[in-house]
């Protein structure tokens, strides 16, 4: 099983963008088959559910990057140097993000374990991140997540419910540089995406936000050095509401995941095309 998906298409006109998506994997890694209390719907909970098809524009981006491994076991963003038994919400998680116990008490992963894991599904991962972001003719990274209709239990604010979709760059409220953090992309670009966004989603045009309640996390900070990186998180009330998802199954509605799948590609495909006109007449996005 491959730990990783990486598409790249020669011969078609594609938007010159990297998508990555590394929290949709449901997958427990065959090191750990029997080393965890969690059960599927806990698995399903603790990523970014059916991102990998909300996201799944790999015929039409330059570059798609996904992985099939559950972020309840191995965390793609979050930093090397976060590792157990220090950092609970690390790369290897000791906890869910619902507070419930990842292993069984005499099967919690030996330090021979963890950097196993470390090596074949992190690394492998950020590796082709590293590489890609020094690729010709891209204009930009977009890491793509979902968020909890309200912050979790561990946030700051629990219970505080969240926009409809936030888009982060490590700034302000609208992009811009923001006491000493460094972007990870310049302010016009994350707007432009923003304004393009609420067309296409112009009923929840309002609840389209930059920097809050995420500034970016590991991985767009990390890759952003030599290629600007944009972190879009989805509220999961657009397709895991009453009316749009089996609780039993955990299955979704696949017309609404196809619908915002759509949009969201609309969306993408007027941000390059925007961009691409400001840039031929020399002018900045407002």
């Amino acid at each position: 099983m491959s730990s990783i998906t990486m598409c790249n298409e020669s011969g078609m006109t594609r938007l010159p963008i990297i998508i990555s998506v590394p929290h949709g994997g449901e997958t427990i890694a065959p090191e750990l088959a029997d080393h965890t209390l969690l059960s599927r719907k806990d698995i399903f909970s603790d990523g970014d559910p059916l991102t990998r098809s909300l996201y799944d524009f790999r015929k039409e981006v330059l570059y798609y990057i996904e992985t099939p491994i559950a972020r309840a076991v191995v965390d793609l963003n979050r930093p090397p140097n976060s590792m157990p038994p220090k950092h609970r919400d690390g790369i290897i998680k000791s906890h869910t993000v619902t507070g419930k116990r990842v292993y069984r008490p005499n099967r919690v992963p030996t330090s021979r374990i963890v950097r196993l894991l470390f090596n074949k599904y992190y690394l492998p991962f950020h590796q082709r991140l590293h590489a890609l972001s020094r690729q010709p003719g891209v204009l930009c990274g977009i890491d793509c997540h979902t968020m909890l209709d309200r912050a979790p239990v561990i946030s700051r604010h629990p219970g505080r419910r969240r926009p409809f979709i936030c888009l982060s760059n490590r700034g302000g409220r609208r992009g811009e540089k923001f006491r000493r953090r460094r972007l990870t992309c310049p302010p016009p670009l994350i707007r432009n995406l923003a304004e393009c966004l609420r067309r296409e989603f112009p009923e929840a045009a309002d609840d389209i936000v930059l920097n809050d309640p995420f500034l970016g996390g590991f991985i767009v900070r990390h890759h952003s050095h030599h290629l600007p990186w944009i972190q879009l998180e989805l509220n999961r009330r657009a397709y895991l509401g009453e009316c749009s998802f089996d609780r039993t199954d955990l299955t979704a509605c696949t017309t609404r995941i196809t619908d915002l799948r759509n949009r969201l590609l609309a969306a993408l495909k007027s941000f390059v095309g925007r961009h691409q006109h400001i840039m031929a007449n020399g002018r900045a996005v407002a």
